[in-house]
């Protein structure tokens, strides 16, 4: 007789479930059968039925009706079916299933681990990623036909691939199969064949050959893994507990308007002292007035408030813990929280990042300290101070594209073809979208001549670009990016993981058109920007 075709979701458990209620909640108000499959294997069924009630969407109706709706009900069933194979427990999750299971008791990205080594690489028919870019997106990319994962368009620097679905190389496996935490394949099957498919699983799992075809998935990964999470954050809390702020800071997680902005307060929003930057000391001297011990409860709840300079209102509002950047090491392993969110970082991928960014030339230019109160004042005191070099770009943005597209070209451009990004430093999102603006204001004057016609009406003769049907020399042009720091000694090693990520990214494809690049690193006076603030 010819098999069913079934969908199924299997789970592999971590290697610390030794037994069933540690993968299982609230087992004791479930019903469970013991099965057994040819050759006397052993599985246990764990199910639950939920009972009938009416839809919410009834309740839509029912002011409008005088009938009864009561023949309206939706109900739900549950199931895991656990196996133990090659000294490991496997669970078959059906209907609602997912959700008896313990969310910290099976494998993250073992679906996933499966799919890139079980699929033909040039078969690939949705790739899931969560980009890095200055703005974090979650991505779902389908393809009308099977292809590589080139033709999706995505940024192996930029983009964390997290699920995938194709069609794998051993066509007796499946037809397709998808992965993330689960893997979900769907293929003729009974119970007796459950043995077979587990082994098969769990060799791919274990396989390593997923790096021919896609080399650059571990260097950077999202930390689920509640466990791991819990002593990323307790290992920051010691860090602090101790004084220990090296790679470990306060930053801004947006970009932010700094001429609006009169400072920023802890946790008070109309209250309490007023202060020029975010920074551990400010915050923990907050906190030294509060009973309540530090903690990263405490940091999830409080919050900072970015206030406005006209009417002493938040504009902006953050919890500390996602305002926290920091780089550590735990059991070997190096991670990073930025946003509210630990990443795992390959050590191999890491040393390759920071040689690269050594690699960045550094600006020859000669600019003042930032002393002023926002970017805006700093661009107009470095064009003040050559009037005959620089010109004011800052804020004279580019209608281009239509719509509502608006394109900035830099803050400051030079009579020798410096396109100059200035951006104080606040975090990972605020200097990622200073190195994207770089780029894309850059190819645009190479590739376009329309907008090179349209920056012109605002460029004096003496700083005019390549007419429109002129033909730009790349060589001739640099991005300089101006980098405004507290602290002196920062160099661009020292800035946010993603931050170099995106930095790496830039500066590549800059490279490739042809372009120069530099980084400029100039220090925020503290005491000047305290004073104007007052």
């Amino acid at each position: 007789m010819k098999k069913k075709t079934h969908s199924l979701s299997v789970f592999l458990l971590k290697e610390s479930i030794t037994q069933e209620d540690q993968a299982i909640q609230g087992i004791g108000g479930l019903k469970k059968t013991v099965l057994e499959i040819e050759g006397g294997q052993e599985l246990v069924l764990y199910s639950k039925q939920n009972p009938p009630r009416p839809p919410s969407w009834v309740n839509l109706f029912k002011p409008h009706i005088d009938d009864d709706l009561s023949h309206l009900f939706s109900s739900g069933c549950a199931a895991v079916l656990l196996m133990k194979h090659s000294d490991r427990y496997f669970a078959l999750t059906f209907g609602y299933g997912r959700h008896l299971l313990n969310p910290d008791c099976f494998e993250e990205n073992f679906g996933l681990r499966v799919v890139v080594n079980a699929v033909d690489p040039g078969k690939l028919r949705s790739v899931d990623v969560h980009t890095l870019e200055s703005i974090p997106v979650h991505k779902k990319n389908q393809a009308s036909v099977s292809t590589s994962f080139a033709d999706f368009g995505l940024d192996v620097e930029q983009d964390l691939m997290y699920a995938a679905t194709g069609s794998p190389k051993d066509k007796n496996f499946c037809k397709t199969l998808s992965g993330k935490d689960a893997l979900k394949v769907s293929l003729p099957f009974e119970l007796k064949d459950l043995p077979l498919l587990l082994n098969k699983a769990i060799t791919l799992f274990d396989s390593e050959s997923y790096k021919q075809s896609f080399p650059w998935i571990d260097r950077l990964s999202e930390v689920r893994n509640l466990s791991i999470k819990n002593e990323l954050d307790a290992k920051l809390i010691e860090k602090i507990a101790q004084n220990d702020f090296s790679k470990t800071w306060l930053s801004i997680p947006e970009v932010i308007n700094w001429e609006n902005i009169s400072g920023f307060r802890y946790q008070k929003a109309k209250r309490g002292e007023l202060h020029d930057d975010i920074s551990w000391e400010g915050y923990l001297a907050y906190t030294r007035n509060d009973s309540e011990e530090l903690s990263i409860k405490k940091m999830r709840e409080q919050y900072i408030h970015c206030i406005n300079v006209a009417n002493e209102q938040p504009t902006y509002t953050w919890k500390v813990y996602q305002c926290i950047y920091c780089e550590l090491e735990l059991n070997g392993g190096a991670y990073s929280l930025t946003n509210g969110k630990w990443y795992k970082i390959d050590g191999d991928f890491l040393e390759n990042l920071d040689k690269n960014i050594q690699d960045i030339p550094l600006s020859k230019i000669s600019l003042p300290e930032y002393s002023e109160k926002s970017e805006d004042k700093y661009n107009e005191k470095v064009v003040n101070s050559d009037g005959s070099r620089f010109v004011l770009m800052d804020k004279r943005n580019i209608s281009y594209g239509g719509g509502s597209s608006r394109i900035e070209l830099c803050d400051i451009y030079t009579n020798d073809k410096k396109l100059i990004h200035v951006k104080r430093y606040g975090g990972s999102s605020v200097l990622s979208h200073l190195f994207s603006q770089g780029l894309v204001s850059t190819q645009l004057i190479l590739s376009d001549g329309n907008f090179r016609a349209l920056v012109n009406k605002k460029l004096p003769k003496t700083h005019k670009l390549p007419a429109k049907n002129e033909k730009p020399k790349a060589s001739e042009f640099e991005v300089v990016y101006v980098i405004a720091s507290n602290d002196k000694k920062t160099t661009a090693l020292d800035l946010p993981l993603f931050s170099k990520i995106n930095l790496r990214s830039c500066y590549n494809r800059l490279q490739l058109m042809g372009v120069s690049v530099s980084i400029c690193i100039v220090p925020v006076v503290i005491n000047d920007l305290k004073a104007d603030v007052s």
